[in-house]
């Protein structure tokens, strides 16, 4: 199984409070160019994949700060909108209210979409 990780400084080795999926090839990407790019190439294989957050990643435009929380957002509309599945995600942000929201919106957007899938 591949997994994208998302984190400006950190890899997968580094997170010991979250316990992954056993033999995960796993594509550390530190900004969200790196993360789309990732995503998409994910989504054409159609193949199942897993994916961990980091909430600060030290990324601006201008005055706008990304976020996990925000590529989390893209990622969850693209899947919508092409009607793909919603891949396993983890939250390793150490931004205690970053992760809250981040896993909040995952879980509501999870648990409505599989009711659509479900009509």
């Amino acid at each position: 199984m591949r997994g994208i990780f998302l984190d400006d400084e950190r890899y997968p080795k580094d997170v010991t409070w979250i316990k992954y999926p056993e033999n995960v090839e796993w594509f550390v990407v530190r900004n969200s160019s790196e993360f789309t790019d990732q995503f998409w190439q994910l989504m054409r294989t159609g193949e199942e994949y897993i994916v961990s957050f980091d909430h600060d990643i030290q990324e601006f435009i201008g005055k706008i700060e990304l976020t996990g929380y925000s590529n989390l957002k893209g990622m969850l509309n693209a899947i919508q909108y092409y009607g793909s599945a919603a891949p396993k995600c983890y939250f390793h942000s150490m931004n205690p209210v970053g992760k809250e929201n981040m896993e909040a919106y995952y879980n509501n957007f999870v648990d409505f979409y599989n009711k659509e899938w479900e009509k």
